[in-house]
């Protein structure tokens, strides 16, 4: 790897004239504090810019400081972070503020080591935050400069492990040397996340004369790709008990399952599986009574007296699709009435606990998914 150190200088000046030019003006790279670069980094994990702005701005007008957001609720947490999605994040940020709190008084570490031992704090955001918010030259590689090191040094090989991870590693820590690396850094982010896209626009980056993809014809395989994940079909069955008084039964979804901590519909899965004759199948399985289905798993919760009986069964008609990372998600939803204002004394394997909720607070003083937004509007219209 000695010869793709060769042009880091140049790389390096040509980037950071290119950057104080050409970079993206972010509402959190404006003399940033630690927590503000922290915040940010969290909610671009997975998520675009243009997305995230509006999200990061509504967080830092609620949760201004450290101390604001250690203090919140679980709940509130996550109410401000619904619809953007991977809600684990969320969560890490929350623990993360406590944990900050507690061992450092409130106030960031500045050794990337303690860094990393903030709960949901990796290498990347480790650098992100050393670099950005305290000067130091110290790398962070993201996807997109992940990208952009790739190409110009020619870095083959599955960038996650081995060697090749070591190389790029080694090549963003000579790059971070040459100073000024709150800068490179952000220059390689802005580059990669522009011209140097997953289709790359040679003819206008800035170091496309010296980029050994395009010397070589390499800019459509560097950096390697990695082998897509098959996205698997999830069928589930939702219901929409509604009290006497017109409450609403929800249940609140462990903090260890997909959509933790979050409110919805008691929903149960009906098949999971793979391909046309799974869904096909599946579908077939779906219009088939669900009622008896209800029955059981209420029976399988806790009550202190008899199970309650649910009456008036309607097939609502409603299907709503959803997509996660690796699954496809059709839920149909199913309504019913409970003849009693009653909810078990605890929760089941999936759901932590369950309330009774007037329909106006469902979204507002619960906070609930993308996807439990999209079940409630279906049943809106």
């Amino acid at each position: 790897m000695t010869k793709t150190y060769d042009n880091s200088e140049w790389f390096w000046a040509r980037m950071r004239c290119w950057f104080e030019e050409c970079g993206r003006d972010l509402p959190w790279r404006h003399d940033p504090s630690p927590y503000e670069v922290w915040v940010s980094e969290i909610m671009l994990q997975q998520t675009q810019v243009v997305t995230v702005i509006p999200y990061y701005e509504r967080w830092m007008a609620r949760f201004p400081d450290i101390r604001a957001l250690a203090e919140a609720s679980p709940d509130e947490v996550l109410q401000h972070w619904a619809g953007l999605g991977y809600y684990r994040r969320a969560g890490y940020l929350h623990k993360g503020a406590q944990f900050i709190i507690q061992k450092h008084h409130g106030e960031f570490p500045q050794n990337v080591t303690e860094l990393r031992k903030i709960p949901g704090i990796g290498p990347y955001t480790a650098g992100a935050i050393a670099s950005f918010a305290f000067g130091q030259n110290e790398p962070a590689i993201d996807g997109n400069v992940e990208r952009v090191l790739a190409r110009f040094f020619g870095i083959r090989g599955d960038l996650s492990t081995g060697d090749p991870r070591r190389n790029l590693e080694d090549v963003a820590g000579v790059l971070a040397n040459h100073g000024d690396c709150r800068i490179i850094n952000q220059a390689m982010m802005d580059l990669g996340a522009s011209f140097c896209g997953k289709s790359a626009h040679c003819e206008q980056c800035p170091v496309a004369e010296k980029c050994f993809a395009l010397r070589h014809g390499l800019t459509e395989s560097l950096p390697q790709k990695k082998v897509p994940v098959e996205k698997y079909d999830e069928y589930r069955a939702a219901l929409r008990m509604k009290a006497p008084d017109g409450r609403i039964w929800i249940g609140k979804r462990r903090e260890n399952m997909l959509l933790g901590g979050l409110w919805e519909f008691p929903m149960i899965e009906i098949s999971r599986g793979k391909g046309a004759r799974h869904r096909k199948s599946a579908d077939l399985e779906m219009r088939l009574p669900r009622a008896k289905r209800w029955e059981q798993w209420l029976r399988s919760l806790n009550w202190q007296n008899d199970t309650p009986t649910l009456r008036n069964w309607t097939n609502t008609g409603q299907i709503v699709s959803h997509t996660f990372t690796h699954i496809q998600m059709r839920v149909h939803v199913d309504e019913a009435f409970i003849k009693e204002c009653v909810l078990p004394e605890s929760g089941d394997d999936v759901y932590e606990r369950f309330v009774l909720a007037e329909p106006q607070e469902i979204g507002e003083n619960y906070a609930i998914s993308t996807l439990m937004r999209k079940i409630l509007d279906s049943l809106i219209l």
